[in-house]
């Protein structure tokens, strides 16, 4: 099966009734996305849906997404806000106040957390959060399992959107992941970047955002001295796509528009397939 995954989108970032530059930069994915000639099994958004967390904002959002093929689920960011969401997709149902859920249909079962503490914006996973967590894990600790979230529980580098691993909502999910050996990957967003790594033993990878992307700078920060760098560039909006093959996940990290296709699979270049599969000796 193939998750896709997209992030970040800040739909309404210029205000209502302004062109949003990252309404075109979805377009864009959506483009990328329902072009593959595999489908993806289905899409999660992992949150910062909208800018400001208005509903008309989500309303723009849910259109935007209509031209997508597959069906579509969410996670919030920090940016989002759960009763302007509501309003708009009421058939999401929060357990506990929280936007979290499984999803079971698929070769792979997926978990969705919410890690919003509205007016915060950093992560947040509180004890409630955390027994919901471990009760849906316990529930099939030998099925294959992602989960998706929008703050990655690790530290990446970039200080000024990292989280530290003493921080009290990270060592709570590192508590429970760790006591299970069939969560195969997690996904989130936050970053703005493509970033891999491991957390309480399983795999983590961030995906590229829809609007733009964090510049890459691995130097300290200091909140109270501004030393004049680049946060955020201009770069294409991003995406990942997550292959599961039967037995482990694979994350692909792209970008849309690909750029200009230099061969194609026809008859003149099909010997390119078949050189570097060795099939032509």
């Amino acid at each position: 099966m193939i998750i896709a995954q997209i992030s970040d989108l800040h739909i309404g970032f210029a205000g209502k009734g302004e062109v949003c530059k990252n309404s075109a930069r979805l377009k864009q994915v959506v483009d990328a996305l329902n072009t593959l000639q595999r489908q993806p099994d289905l899409v999660i958004a992992t949150g910062d849906l909208v800018e400001h967390g208005q509903d008309w904002a989500y309303r723009v959002l849910k259109n935007e997404l209509k031209q997508i093929k597959s069906p579509v689920y969410f996670a919030f960011g920090n940016h989002d806000n759960r009763k302007a969401f509501l309003k708009i997709f009421p058939h999401f149902p929060l357990i506990d106040g929280f936007l979290q859920y499984t999803i079971e249909d698929y070769a792979v079962r997926i978990i969705v957390l919410d890690t919003l503490k509205e007016g915060q914006h950093g992560g947040s996973f509180c004890q409630t959060r955390t027994d919901w967590l471990d009760a849906k894990l316990a529930e099939q600790p030998e099925r294959p399992t992602v989960i998706a979230m929008h703050h990655p529980p690790i530290r990446t580098g970039i200080g000024w959107l990292t989280a530290k691993p003493g921080d009290k909502w990270v060592k709570r999910l590192h508590d429970v992941i760790s006591r299970y050996d069939n969560v195969e990957h997690i996904f989130a967003g936050h970053i703005h970047r493509s970033i891999f790594k491991s957390f309480a033993g399983a795999t983590i990878s961030v995906t590229q955002a829809i609007a733009p992307q964090t510049k890459l700078e691995l130097a300290d920060i200091d909140p109270h001295i501004p030393d004049g760098r680049g946060l955020l560039v201009e770069s294409r909006p991003g995406f990942c796509l997550h292959y599961w093959n039967g037995d482990d996940m694979t994350t692909h990290s792209a970008q849309a528009p690909c750029g200009k296709t230099l061969l194609h699979y026809d008859k003149k270049y099909a010997y390119v397939v078949r050189h570097t599969l060795d099939l032509d000796h």
